[in-house]
């Protein structure tokens, strides 16, 4: 059976000329889009359980952030987001579709912020490399979240990402 993209529209063109970008062909074509799905999958979960609609809530002895969404973009992020998706080639059409409160993203606008956050983010290409190659460790998912989406993570946050990127 012919492969199937999990990704379509704008999200979908960028990742073909990113794949170009990164000299991918064939069958590296299709892992790539594979793992870097799985990769998405399970940092909302990590994040979220895949809830859109979570908010950071204090816990005890931590303190509150901003962070929303499947994803938990805090108010900051999204602004770099957006600026990084529309380096990435995304319209200024789909742009005005995004919110600026994550909560409010449908699945395909989470996806490409948090993609398009870290394609985007300087010296990231090993890593994707790594992903899309399936690489979970160094150079791959576990190593691309701390280093691309939650850059402060305390001892519960790497003990879960245990579970989710190994």
């Amino acid at each position: 059976t012919p492969f199937e993209s999990p990704y379509s529209g704008e999200t979908g063109d960028m990742f073909e000329r990113q794949m170009d970008r990164l000299g991918l062909e064939g069958k590296d074509r299709e892992s790539f889009l594979t793992n870097m799905s799985k990769f998405s999958d399970d940092t909302r979960m990590m994040e979220s359980d895949d809830n859109p609609l979570a908010v950071n809530i204090p816990q005890e002895g931590k303190e509150a952030t901003s962070a929303r969404g499947a994803y938990q973009f805090t108010r900051d992020s999204v602004d770099t987001g957006k600026q990084r998706m529309r380096n990435l080639g995304y319209s200024d059409d789909y742009l005005s579709g995004v919110s600026d409160d994550p909560t409010e993203w449908d699945p395909e606008q989470a996806d490409a912020m948090f993609l398009s956050n870290i394609i985007a983010a300087p010296g990231s290409d090993e890593y994707l490399r790594g992903i899309g190659a399936g690489d979970k460790g160094k150079y791959g998912a576990r190593e691309a979240y701390y280093k691309y989406h939650h850059t402060a993570p305390d001892e519960a946050t790497t003990k879960r990402a245990q579970d989710y990127f190994l």
